[in-house]
């Protein structure tokens, strides 16, 4: 019978005068060769040029106290609020609450009493809630129910961005009348849409 008219099931594969190739065994630490390089050495009919590369890893943030950071957007800290401070749009106790809340957040949302925040600041309670209530009508703040407030994300945050763009999308889907968190109010808008993005 020729070599066409075997069955398949007694043939070797390749040329018939062709040697059979070594067993295929595992490959141990004690080879000390790694898999990936030896598989492409067989494979890759030559030696495999070795890459290094170099992993820089950045040291942490040294920041003072130990409540972390936020961050807070660089343009409303050069151009807004220094803007706003210096032609009364926002008073400096205004600004004080603000800070204070930026400081006290947890991803954006934030728990304090009128009495909490006129200690840390140093002002009278009383005082608190008129501050507040601008901050809300300036779309920097929005109270939510009694001494829980949320921070608008767009101008500081202290989760990571997938964080903040879920708070967003979630504040978002409530379709305020206010436009929070994305329009802030008109005489905090001085510049030109473009810087604000």
């Amino acid at each position: 019978m020729g070599e066409a008219a075997r069955p398949l099931r007694g043939r070797r594969a390749g040329p018939p005068n062709q040697q059979p190739a070594a067993p295929v065994r595992a490959v141990g630490a004690g080879d000390g060769k790694d898999l990936a390089r030896l598989i492409a050495e067989q494979f890759g009919k030559g030696p495999v040029h070795e890459v290094k590369a170099t992993v820089y890893r950045r040291p942490p943030h040294d920041m003072l106290g130990s409540n972390g950071y936020s961050l807070v957007s660089n343009y409303f800290l050069r151009r807004v609020l220094p803007y706003c401070l210096m032609h009364n749009i926002i008073s400096k106790l205004q600004a004080a609450v603000l800070a204070n809340m930026i400081g006290r957040q947890k991803k954006g949302k934030i728990e304090a009493t009128h009495a909490e925040l006129a200690d840390e600041i140093g002002v009278k309670r009383t005082s608190i809630g008129h501050a507040l209530d601008s901050l809300c009508e300036k779309n920097l703040v929005r109270k939510v129910k009694r001494s829980s407030y949320q921070l608008n994300p767009r101008v500081a945050y202290n989760g990571n961005g997938q964080e903040q763009h879920d708070f967003l999308a979630e504040l978002r889907a409530l379709a305020l009348d206010s436009k929070f968190p994305d329009e802030l109010a008109p005489e905090l808008s001085l510049f030109p849409r473009s810087e604000v993005g």
